[in-house]
């Protein structure tokens, strides 16, 4: 008779953090590891442990929760960028952790070498744009002068910005409807 699975499924693949460091020389420091469900980025992201201290005999063996806590500090590479030391205790328990083999440490840090050289450049947007149509109506309407709109960002991740005064933008920002991916779904539209 076949089995019927009840109930939401998870997308973890691998063991807990501390199964993993609780069976390797001096709780894994300096060993690496990555979450399964990172490893959908092609980006290199992992984490090389920097220290642990796990709480010992502390919870109740026989439900499964020996082992589960403590405090653990480790290099956090996320996409190819380095984030500095972070401390996963909270994210420690999840089963979504995979040892990465000493032979295989060399391929993710060349790709995170790669990622490094290869940098993203920033994008430069104009410090200024003409108005939509609908807001150029309204403006004229209104009795305001000008028709060009000024720009101002919030951007959390530092990949742009606005240009300075005399700055050359490497962006440019048109208003209008750009071309669809699927041009039949509008013929006879427009």
């Amino acid at each position: 008779m076949p089995y019927k699975l009840v109930g939401r499924t998870h997308t973890f693949y691998g063991r807990r953090l501390w199964e993993i460091v609780g069976l390797l020389k001096d709780f894994g420091v300096g060993r690496m590891v990555v979450r399964s469900r990172f490893e959908r980025y092609p980006e290199p992201t992992f984490y090389r442990i920097v220290s642990a201290q796990p709480e010992m005999d502390n919870g109740d063996p026989h439900k499964d929760e020996d082992n589960m806590r403590g405090k653990i500090l480790v290099e956090r590479v996320f996409r190819g960028k380095n984030c500095g030391v972070a401390n996963i205790s909270k994210a420690a328990y999840k089963t979504d952790f995979r040892l990465i083999h000493k032979h295989e440490e060399a391929k993710y840090l060349e790709a995170y070498q790669r990622c490094v050289n290869t940098s993203r450049e920033r994008k430069i947007f104009p410090r200024t744009m003409e108005m939509p149509p609908l807001l150029k109506f309204v403006a004229k309407r209104e009795g305001h002068a000008s028709d060009v709109l000024q720009i101002k960002m919030a951007n959390k991740n530092n990949n742009s910005r606005v240009a300075e005064e005399g700055e050359e933008p490497n962006v440019e920002v048109s208003i209008g409807l750009t071309t669809p991916h699927s041009p039949q779904l509008y013929e006879g539209v427009f």
